[in-house]
């Protein structure tokens, strides 16, 4: 019970935060939808999307490298170093690449989607990804250390000031695509130095690269599972706007945003089920804490995915209008894989353990191959309920065999 409220009030604290971070783009939604047509909409979530992405392709994998390695080390000062060579290593991949990517932005943003300015828009992200990267790993470092006031400064007024940014603009100066970028990039350059500031204390001189080195075999495997896993989005709106079009697009990414009230409830456990878990596998009766949670977390989720659906079709037509109604179709099938994937986060906790990140790996491509086939497969015929199920087929695939793997890498009791 002592552990199950703790993991409880973290989930609250931290994920709580998270949540309400994301719930905030919710609260922008309507605004954003009812503003831009559903094709201008389309292409500023295909964008933000596309960011995200990014911005994970660069961390590759260091933000779990750092959790798993960080409650190895007993001493602070090795701490430090943990922290210090991991986020230089990240810089110096960005200060590489970033120059590359600009010096080739034209043809990049004319393979990816067709739209016009689609350049300047890609330009824009690219000038955010420092900033992404210092917000992430200062959250996740500060959650790592429980500091948890500065936490919720980082995850709840990063989102107030850039969604009161975004009414500003919209409601007063008439904003375009462009600027909706330019303040989603305004914002992160804000709090990517508060970020910097809050964790100063943990950064050290790199002395040698041997915690970098220890890392990195953990790292590079969930390095490539999160650029897939972050790349699967991309791919969904890439694969909807071929198949169905741009229209088409728009409306997937208002369902996208309604099945996000089920996001809100998975991101806000698993924000406080990595530090949980992984502080509490060494003890001998760990394996019945983790089957309560199973338990409780499963029957939730399940319920969570039942009521969402049922209040989904009114909840578009109040937050979007009827232009969106067809966004409806797609948020069944990606609810149910969000709570999929949630539920498999607690029976692959042995992957974690077990320092073999690479199984993982195997489970995350042949998800993103099951998703590109049900997609490719199901889309003409079902039109974006079969985009949505396209998607749930992934999560299914990921799941099953990231669960199955664990247990043979380091078997627990589950029940």
């Amino acid at each position: 019970r002592g552990r199950l409220g703790f993991l409880f009030k973290d989930s609250i604290i931290y994920g709580g935060a998270a949540a309400i971070s994301k719930a905030f783009s919710l609260i922008t939604f309507p605004l954003l939808a009812r503003h831009f047509s559903v094709l201008e909409y389309g292409v500023i979530d295909f964008f933000l999307v596309l960011a995200s992405l990014l911005a994970i392709l660069f961390i590759f994998g260091q933000d779990s490298a750092v959790a798993r390695y960080f409650y190895e080390h007993e001493d602070t000062e090795d701490r430090r170093q943990i922290i210090s060579q991991s986020l230089l290593f990240q810089l110096v991949g960005l200060a590489v690449f970033l120059p590359l990517l600009w010096w080739f932005a034209d043809k990049i943003s004319g393979l990816i989607i067709d739209a016009n300015e689609a350049e300047l828009f890609f330009k824009i992200v690219l000038l955010q990804l420092p900033s992404l990267l210092l917000i992430n790993f200062s959250k996740n470092l500060l959650k790592w250390t429980f500091s948890r006031a500065k936490f919720l400064i980082m995850s709840l007024c990063f989102t107030v000031v850039q969604g009161l940014l975004l009414v500003l603009i919209v409601m007063v100066f008439d904003a375009g695509i462009e600027d909706v970028l330019l303040v989603s990039l305004f914002t992160s350059l804000i709090f990517g130095f508060l970020g910097l500031y809050f964790i100063r204390h943990w950064l050290t001189r790199p002395r040698d690269f041997n915690c970098l080195c220890e890392m990195l075999p953990f790292a590079l495997p969930y390095g490539v599972i999160c650029v897939i896993g972050a790349f699967s989005p991309t791919l969904e709106r890439s694969l909807t706007a071929h198949f169905l079009g741009t229209e088409e697009l728009g409306l997937y990414a208002a369902g996208a945003k309604i099945a996000m009230l089920m996001m809100l409830m998975t991101n806000a456990f698993q924000t406080a089920w990595g530090p949980f878990s992984l502080s509490l596998y060494k003890q001998n009766d760990a394996g019945h804490t983790y089957n309560l949670v199973l338990k409780l977390f499963s029957v939730c989720a399940c319920i969570l995915v039942i009521l969402l659906s049922l209040i989904a079709q009114p909840l578009i037509h109040f937050l979007a209008s009827e232009r969106y109604a067809g966004a409806f179709a797609a948020v069944f099938p990606l609810g149910m894989g969000l709570a999929i994937q949630a539920i498999s986060w607690i029976t692959e906790i042995g992957i974690g353990i077990s320092k073999r990140s690479y199984l993982s790996l195997y489970a995350s491509t042949l998800a993103l191959l099951a998703t590109f086939a049900g997609i490719w497969l199901l889309a003409p015929v079902l039109d974006l309920l079969g985009v949505g199920l396209g998607v749930m087929l992934g999560y299914i695939t990921k799941s099953g065999v990231s669960s199955w793997l664990a247990q043979r890498a380091y078997p627990l009791p589950w029940q």
